[in-house]
C-alpha cells in the first residue's frame, strides 16, 4: 500500500514539474514577495543566473528548507531564496529594488522597463534565435520586464501576463530610451571613422527624425551623406523622395489657410462618367452604378460617426447618413483603385496609375507623413473632424479611405 501511495505521489510530482516547465498558456503563476536574484544551482548563491523584481511571475518546481526551485518568465529555471509568494499583485516593490536593472521611470510608479534600441527588432515567439518572429518592435518602444538575465545573450519575456500570447528579446538589444540629441552626438562621434556604427547611428537618427517629426532634413541629408561616402545602397529607403517630402512638409500652410486651400482643390470621385462629390452623393447615383446595398460594413469604427447605411461593390464603399437638413447624403468611404476610378485633387485627375512622386510634388506641403510607422501613407485634415487617407503601393496610387475621429 505504500508503494502505491510513494508512486501516485511520484506521479502527480512528475506532472506538477512538467507542467511547470512547460509553462502552459494561461497557468496562473504565484509572486515573489521581494526582489532578488536566481541562482544557477542550490545553496550557491555565489553563481546568479539572473535577477527577478518584486511581484516577478515565477513557477514553482521544488523547493529545499532555504530555497526555491522556480521557473521564471524567460522559462529560466535555477533556486530563489524563500520568501513569502503571494495569490496576486497589488504593485508594490520590495526596498533596494535596483534601479540599474528595474528603471521605473522618473516618477517611480511605471513597470520596470527598457526601451528598443535597435531599429525593427524582430520579437520571438520563444526565446531562440529559431523561433519565428510575432512581429517587429520598434526602435524606442517601451518593454516591461520582470526578470533580467545576467548571462551573455540573454532573453527577456515582454508578452501577456499569462503567455497566451508569448513574446521574447534579447536584452542584448534593449536599453535606455534614445533621443535625436543623443543619437546624433553619437553619430558624429563616429562619422568617417567605423562604417558599421555610422550606419547604424544614422539609420536611427532618420527613424527618429520620423517618429517625432522634427529635424527630417538634418536626418535624412546626413543618411544619404554617410550611404555614398561609403559607396553602400539600402534598397528599403528612396532618400531622395525622402528628401523631397521633408522639404514639402516644412511648407505646410497654418490651420485656417489649409482649410481654405482644402476646400479650394474640391476633391471628389469619377466612376463610369459619373461624379460623385462628397455630401451630395444620392440613391440614384447607386443605383446607376448598379452597387448593391448593404445594412452594415465589418469592421466599422463603434464610435463617431455612424452611418445609417451603405453602397459596396468589391472595391468601393460609399456612406450615407442624415445631413443637418434632414437630407439622406453619402460620402466615399473606402475605394480601391482598380476598376478606372479617378480621383480629383485640384487640377489633378489621379487614378491606379498616378505615381507617388507626382502626388508630393503637388500636395506634399497638405499631408502628414510616417515613413516608419505608416509607409507610403498620406493623410489629408478633413475639417476638425476627420482625416482623408490615401496609400501608395509600389509607387502607384491604390486606395483612398474617409476616417472620422472617435
Amino acid at each position: 500500500m505504500f508503494g502505491k501511495v510513494l508512486l501516485l505521489c511520484c506521479i502527480l510530482y512528475s506532472c506538477f514539474v512538467n507542467r511547470s516547465m512547460a509553462q502552459p498558456a494561461g497557468e496562473r503563476p504565484v509572486y515573489t514577495s521581494k526582489w532578488g536574484y536566481l541562482y544557477r544551482e542550490a545553496g550557491n548563491n555565489n553563481d546568479p543566473l539572473g535577477v527577478f523584481i518584486t511581484e516577478a511571475p515565477i513557477y514553482l518546481v521544488d523547493s529545499t528548507s532555504k530555497q526555491y526551485k522556480v521557473q521564471v518568465s524567460n522559462g529560466d529555471i535555477g533556486f530563489i531564496d524563500r520568501q513569502p509568494l503571494k495569490k496576486f499583485m497589488d504593485g508594490k516593490k520590495s526596498a533596494g529594488e535596483p534601479a540599474k536593472y528595474f528603471y521605473r521611470g522618473v516618477e517611480g510608479y511605471q513597470c520596470p522597463h527598457y526601451y528598443v534600441q535597435v531599429s525593427e527588432l524582430r520579437v520571438r515567439k520563444a526565446p531562440s534565435t529559431t523561433s519565428t518572429a510575432v512581429r517587429r518592435a520598434p526602435l524606442n518602444e517601451l518593454l516591461c520586464i520582470d526578470y533580467v538575465p545576467l548571462y551573455t545573450d540573454g532573453w527577456v519575456y515582454i508578452g501577456d501576463h499569462f503567455h497566451k500570447q508569448p513574446e521574447y528579446v534579447q536584452l542584448k538589444f534593449l536599453g535606455s530610451v534614445l533621443t535625436y540629441d543623443k543619437v546624433l552626438k553619437d553619430y558624429l562621434a563616429v562619422k568617417g571613422k567605423d562604417q558599421e556604427k555610422e550606419l547604424v547611428q544614422v539609420g536611427r537618427l532618420r527613424e527618429l527624425a520620423w517618429r517625432e517629426g522634427k529635424n527630417l532634413k538634418q536626418a535624412f541629408s546626413y543618411w544619404k551623406e554617410s550611404y555614398a561616402a561609403y559607396g553602400v545602397e539600402n534598397p528599403k529607403v528612396d532618400i531622395d523622395f525622402e528628401l523631397l517630402l521633408a522639404s514639402k512638409l516644412d511648407k505646410k500652410p497654418d490651420f485656417d489657410a489649409y482649410e481654405k486651400k482644402m476646400k479650394a482643390l474640391n476633391l471628389h470621385f469619377i466612376w463610369k462618367g459619373l461624379s460623385l462629390v462628397d455630401g451630395e452623393i444620392k440613391d440614384a447615383q447607386m443605383n446607376q452604378l448598379k452597387m448593391q446595398r448593404v445594412a452594415d460594413i465589418p469592421d466599422m469604427p463603434e464610435c463617431g460617426w455612424e452611418p445609417r447605411y451603405f453602397y459596396k461593390t468589391p472595391n468601393m464603399i460609399v456612406a450615407f447618413e442624415e445631413n443637418y437638413k434632414k437630407k439622406i447624403v453619402g460620402t466615399v468611404y473606402k475605394l480601391y483603385f482598380t476598376d478606372g476610378e479617378i480621383l480629383v485633387i485640384g487640377n489633378e485627375r489621379m487614378d491606379a496609375n498616378y505615381t507617388e512622386r507626382d502626388f508630393i510634388n503637388h500636395f506634399g506641403d497638405m499631408v502628414s507623413a510616417n515613413m516608419i510607422e505608416e509607409p507610403h501613407v498620406y493623410r489629408l485634415q478633413n475639417g476638425d473632424a476627420g482625416q482623408l487617407i490615401i496609400t501608395f503601393k509600389d509607387g502607384k496610387l491604390f486606395s483612398y479611405d474617409c476616417m472620422y475621429y472617435c
